[in-house]
């Protein structure tokens, strides 16, 4: 066996094995994946010790070692999204074994690109993660269910966190730089739309109801809907070699943003806000801009009523921990 497996499926398992030995009334993690972030994981698990796994491994292994492990330990798993073998998240759901998805949280700190550095904010879900809308997840149950006439919910405070954010220009997408965006957009003589992109395979985009739309099925979108409207594409980087796709945009009289520019200030004089599923409409929801999707991703809850509030209870814990606000 190569050293590999044993050092990322085989040796964790003897590790934990001991740990439980020692300790068999406290639950121990087992963290799937993840391992570029092996030295901050400790922080993200709600229990004292784990131990941590690769992710790519197959049905033996699961059957011969891992599932036993699982029955004597029964150990608290966590997943980075759905990174993990289907056959694995199915059988953990049939058994109702306690698991967390994580997921980068709203707001993070470093390129995407960037692997090998940690989110600043983490999404902890015990049902599944918060772009998969065709299942009951915890945000969705939360914006669902929360009380807002509660004794102790302030909805001042609720819009003080949203000001606060917002005068900080603060975003999920705070890698890229900030750009003058008016002598690239030109003088605004009518209705301006923003239409942003994401990757073709992305998991919030096929676990959010936005299988088989591209970002040109968007864009001829905006313009049915906008026929008199200047439409701005902002395409993800990673398809920005798509010169196909490049040229037909072109040919639809679309500007289009191939340059790296924060969120903000491509939300800056837009009307109007077209995507599948990207965060990016959440961010723009919470400007005050208006947003249609093509896809079901979780911030159209309820038709958007209460996403001042939402703001509220998504990030208040999180700027009070950190230190933020």
């Amino acid at each position: 066996m190569a050293n590999s497996n044993i050092k990322y499926y085989i040796l964790p398992l003897f590790q934990g094995l001991q740990i439980y030995q020692k300790e068999p009334n406290k639950r121990l993690a087992l963290v799937v994946g993840m391992l570029p972030w092996k030295d901050v994981v400790a922080d993200w698990v709600l229990e004292d010790k784990h131990v941590q796994i690769q992710r790519h491994f197959n049905k033996k292994y699961f059957y011969t070692l891992l599932l036993p492990f699982i029955k004597y330990t029964n150990p608290v798993i966590y997943i980075w999204g759905y990174k993990a073998p289907d056959f694995f998240i199915n059988y953990v759901r049939k058994h109702n074994l306690d698991i967390f998805f994580l997921e980068d949280g709203f707001i993070r700190s470093a390129p995407v690109a960037d692997s090998n550095t940690p989110p600043l904010s983490i999404v902890m879900d015990s049902q599944a993660p918060y772009f998969d809308t065709t299942r009951p997840n915890d945000l969705t149950d939360l914006i669902a269910n929360f009380d807002f006439e509660q004794t102790g919910y302030d909805e001042d405070l609720a819009q003080e966190m949203l000001d606060y954010y917002l005068s900080h220009r603060v975003s999920k997408y705070n890698h890229q730089p900030y750009v003058d965006v008016k002598p690239i957009y030109g003088k605004k003589t009518g209705k301006r739309i923003l239409i942003l992109g994401q990757v073709p395979n992305d998991d919030a985009i096929k676990y959010g109801g936005g299988e088989n739309i591209t970002l040109l099925d968007v864009t001829k979108q905006a313009i049915k809907d906008n026929p008199n409207a200047q439409i701005i594409v902002k395409p993800h980087p990673m398809t920005l070699e798509d010169t196909n796709l490049l040229d037909t945009l072109q040919s639809l009289n679309c500007l289009i943003l191939a340059q790296p520019i924060h969120l903000v200030d491509a939300l800056e004089t837009i009307d109007h806000v077209y995507t599948i599923t990207s965060l990016g409409g959440f961010e723009a929801l919470l400007r005050g801009k208006k947003v249609t999707t093509l896809g079901r991703p979780f911030y159209l809850y309820n038709n958007n009523q209460y996403i001042h509030k939402l703001f509220c209870i998504i990030f208040l814990n999180y700027i009070y921990t950190t230190g933020l606000y």
